[in-house]
């Protein structure tokens, strides 16, 4: 039972000219804020156990085509954030060493940004703020990205990403990590930040 069929291509080589949209999405920091979550009612989330080794996380992220993860334990709680740069940064052989393990004995619970260190911000607050808005937020926090809760469902349903808007307004979005100990401050002087 065959439910495909092939297409028919054709050749190119007449071909010079390339369409553009007759309206362009256009983004500015004064585009509502909604734009530019993720919305996991719609698109679901990738979940990663707290368990699972670095490779096979980092293979995962790039499988699916994104750049972080929610992190799950065996229950299905959600724990905490894992992102591909976390993932390659120099801070997962700085957490081997200091715990003497070696690369391949870290789990994605070893590098996850926990949930108390996250920030989220309501669907409601969302409906009536603006791009310009959560730039302003993310900067203050000084996180590349916040979590967006339904407080009606108790849930999380989706998420902002520094580097999504970024892209979308085309321009640099600079985020410093900020710091909330003078232990954190010497980790991210040194490189070492760790969660």
């Amino acid at each position: 039972m065959n439910l495909y069929h092939t297409l028919k291509t054709l050749p190119l080589d007449s071909l010079e000219r390339i369409s553009n949209p007759e309206i362009r999405d256009v983004f500015t920091p004064d585009t509502p804020a909604l734009r530019v979550v993720t919305d996991f009612r719609h698109t679901e989330p990738v979940q990663l156990s707290q368990e699972m080794d670095l490779d096979e996380a980092m293979t995962l992220l790039r499988k699916m085509h994104v750049r972080s993860g929610l992190v799950i334990n065996e229950s299905g709680v959600f724990k905490g954030l894992v992102t591909v740069a976390d993932l390659v940064s120099r801070q997962v052989l700085s957490i081997a060493t200091s715990q003497g393990l070696k690369r391949s004995d870290l789990t994605v619970r070893d590098l996850m940004i926990p949930k108390h260190k996250l920030s989220g911000v309501s669907l409601q607050a969302l409906s009536h703020s603006s791009i310009g808005d959560l730039l302003k937020t993310l900067k203050q926090g000084g996180s590349q990205y916040m979590l967006v809760l339904d407080a009606e469902a108790e849930t999380i349903c989706g998420i902002i990403s520094a580097s999504d808007i970024a892209r979308k307004l085309k321009i640099p979005v600079d985020i410093s990590q900020r710091a909330t100990s003078f232990r954190e401050i010497v980790e991210i002087i040194n490189g070492t930040v760790q969660h």
